[in-house]
């Protein structure tokens, strides 16, 4: 029978039983459960995950309609099997659900052994879909069961689970510390396999702290046991794995040759959450050597994987592997993007170790893009981070646990190179027995000798981490302090005018928002009380006839009267007002905690300031200078937003400063109040015209307000 034919005949064998078992009849049980099995085997070795999916729920709608499995058509060991099958397919929450009818039956018959495999795979499938916490709990319980009932090798398989959670919490100690133990339990076992994924493991944490040697030297000894045992699909992931690190360590083309052969491997041999996780580090790689558009469609690939499966670990590696990519591309912007994503996920989860991959990026991208203030906020971030990871990942404990874990590995190394001697020592006993005998003793002599001599080299070796911590710490401190140097000649330099020395628009649009907002607070919450020093106030000031001042006397003379010009400012105003050069030889003054009745008294004492004043620019010749001001309330009206509301107060004084400047120079016009009942019958001026007043409060240096000349609407 055709395979796709058999595959139908399975599925109606299926649906059929459960129409059946609905209406109160029942095929055989075990038929039943083979059929199922059969089916969502053959949907997932085919890629028709939905449809297995489709298949296992209809399944577990009728599990729960018997309402005990003990009575119900299909059995919890079916569950788990499917359970398992889905879970290989990388599809987690149908997989869960399976698991969830499974363990309610055994529970249900108090089958210890098969609960603590059930709730083993319940963790392990948390685990992918970044559940943590619920997977801990699982595997917490699933050792329990495992320890009570004296099951070793399912609990040394648990104990390396919970290393694995462990891992992707960023619990480095912890998890280096429950590894241990579980390769302690595979070596008492002489299990190879896990032996070979346990290493694995303890590699990915020292990839994980820039510990390349020690890594490549966890990854060569697990793919050692993987050939040795013939595991093709472990060989597979640890080759990829290898690739993986040598990506981070920078030799692309390297990396990208072990992936391509990885990623051959486990397409044949591996799961597909090993697959697509390959598919992200190659796509990486591809795009660096410059074959982007393959590289591109594998990392979309992994993403869209990652999305649909919910798989958090990979959905980060995904979204990490992009930002790399689109930064050797210089697409810095979408390099951002997914840097932005990935932090947001890393902080919500508490991944300190994935925040200073993502928040690096940022840095990169933005210094790239010249954006270097927003650079220099996100690396303070960067730094705080970094100190946190030092201060919270016990860095001495980790040098003796790793000490611990290499002195286990070379044990684990002396048996399997004790299992290779055995062999040996067994064809070469025939011929001589004496020989055998001298060369097992000479050979455990050495053994040992090598046992003491590595002990105290790892003994040195934690005593010269703990030396380098120490340095490191004071580098740290020494680099974190010429950070905040270089930070606050930065600051100086982009927020002040260099000529005068006031601030310039950078630090205006910085404090404005802000001030904006207290204002508008202040003066709602004093609505009703005698106290009104809360306002905005706002003046836009020109130098007339500056011009002629760089015509006749030079731009050198022009720059030492702004300069002298500032300095009369800073006479006039507060020293907590806000004094901005806006451009050329116009300045802009904002007054805090100010009432708006002070608008021309402050204005006068300026324009008398200037005018008073007299201006060197060297040591034999002088002038006077006189100056054109605008001002206005800010706002002059009320407005929702920031951006409204400073665009009509820079119209509105902006217009003012102009209508000075028509009416004669040396003198000032501006807004007091737009809202103010004036007495008598008062027509709108132009200025109530342009702004859509419906009747201002206007002052002026001039005789009346019909002295006004208005520039035109």
């Amino acid at each position: 029978m055709p395979r796709q034919s058999a595959r139908r005949f399975a599925t109606s064998i299926v649906t059929v039983s459960l129409l059946f078992a609905l209406v109160g009849f029942s095929l055989p049980t075990k038929a039943v459960s083979n059929a199922l099995t059969q089916t969502v085997q053959e949907f997932v070795q085919s890629g028709a995950f939905e449809e297995a999916e489709r298949q296992t729920l209809l399944a577990i709608e009728q599990a729960h309609q018997s309402g005990v499995l003990s009575v119900s058509t299909l059995s919890a060991s079916t569950f788990f099997e499917v359970g398992v099958l889905l879970q290989s397919a990388s599809r987690f929450n149908v997989a869960i659900d399976a698991l969830y009818v499974a363990l309610d039956g055994f529970t249900r018959h108090g089958q210890l052994i098969d609960m603590a495999k059930t709730l083993h795979h319940l963790g392990t499938a948390q685990r992918f879909l970044g559940n943590y916490e619920q997977s801990i709990g699982y595997l917490r319980r699933a050792q329990s069961i495992a320890q009570t009932q004296g099951i070793l090798p399912l609990n040394a398989t648990i104990q390396m689970e919970i290393g694995l959670v462990q891992k992707e919490q960023g619990q480095v100690q912890a998890a280096l510390y429950t590894l241990k133990k579980a390769l302690g339990l595979f070596r008492v076992q002489h299990d190879d396999k896990s032996t070979g994924q346990g290493l694995a493991t303890i590699g990915d944490i020292y990839a994980t702290l820039n510990q390349f040697s020690e890594a490549n030297t966890y990854y060569q000894d697990a793919l050692q046991i993987a050939k040795t045992s013939d595991d093709k699909p472990l060989t597979a992931q640890i080759l990829g794995k290898i690739g993986a690190l040598l990506l981070l360590k920078g030799d692309i083309e390297e990396a990208s040759e072990a992936l391509k052969y990885a990623l051959a491997l486990l397409k044949e041999n591996g799961e597909s959450s090993e697959i697509s996780t390959t598919q992200a580090w190659l796509g990486e790689a591809l795009v660096k050597t410059g074959d982007t558009e393959q590289g591109l469609m594998l990392l979309e690939e992994s993403l869209a994987v990652a999305k649909s499966t919910g798989q958090q670990k990979l959905l980060q590696q995904s979204r990490l592997a992009l930002a790399n990519a689109m930064m050797s591309l210089q697409q810095f912007d979408d390099a951002l993007a997914y840097a932005k994503n990935g932090t947001i996920e890393a902080r919500r989860r508490g991944d300190l170790r994935s925040q200073l991959n993502f928040l690096s990026i940022q840095v990169k991208a933005l210094a790239a893009k010249g954006e270097f203030k927003r650079a220099l906020d996100i690396q303070s971030v960067l730094q705080n981070i970094r100190e946190e990871v030092l201060s919270s990942g016990s860095e001495v404990a980790i040098a003796q646990l790793q000490a611990e874990i290499e002195i286990e590995r070379q044990a684990q190394s002396i048996q399997v190179l004790q299992k290779t001697k055995q062999l040996a020592l067994a064809e070469a006993e025939q011929l001589n027995l004496r020989t055998t005998l001298f060369w097992s003793t000479l050979i455990a002599g050495l053994l040992t000798l090598f046992l003491i001599w590595s002990r105290y080299t790892q003994r040195q070796q934690t005593i010269r981490l703990r030396r380098e911590v120490k340095q490191r710490t004071k580098e740290l401190e020494q680099k974190n302090s010429e950070l905040q140097t270089a930070y606050k000649t930065l600051e100086q330099v982009s927020l002040h005018d260099s000529l005068t020395g006031l601030y310039n628009r950078h630090y205006l649009e910085s404090q404005l928002p802000g001030e904006l907002k207290r204002s508008s607070h202040a003066n709602k919450h004093q609505q009703g009380h005698n106290e009104r020093n809360q306002d905005l106030l706002c003046f836009l000031i020109d130098i007339d006839h500056f011009k002629r001042i760089n015509d006749e006397h030079g731009h050198l003379a022009g720059d030492k009267v702004l300069s002298q010009f500032a300095d009369v400012l800073r006479e006039v105003f507060r020293q907590t007002d806000l004094l901005i050069r806006w451009g050329g030889e116009e300045f802009l003054v904002i007054c805090r905690h100010s009432m708006r009745d002070d608008l021309p008294q402050l204005a006068e004492r300026c324009r008398a300031a200037v005018s008073d004043k007299v201006f060197h620019i060297d040591d034999t010749r002088s002038l006077r200078v006189t100056c054109s001001i605008g001002f206005s309330i800010l706002p002059p009206v009320e407005h929702v937003s920031f951006e409204e509301s400073w665009k009509s107060t820079f119209s509105v004084v902006d217009y003012c400063l102009y209508a000075t400047k028509m009416s004669g120079r040396n003198g000032w016009i501006g807004v007091i109040d737009t809202n103010k009942a004036l007495i008598g019958d008062v027509q709108q001026t132009p200025l109530d015209k342009k702004f859509h007043f419906k009747q201002s409060y206007i002052s002026t240096s001039f005789n009346t307000l019909s002295s006004i000349n208005w520039p035109d609407e």
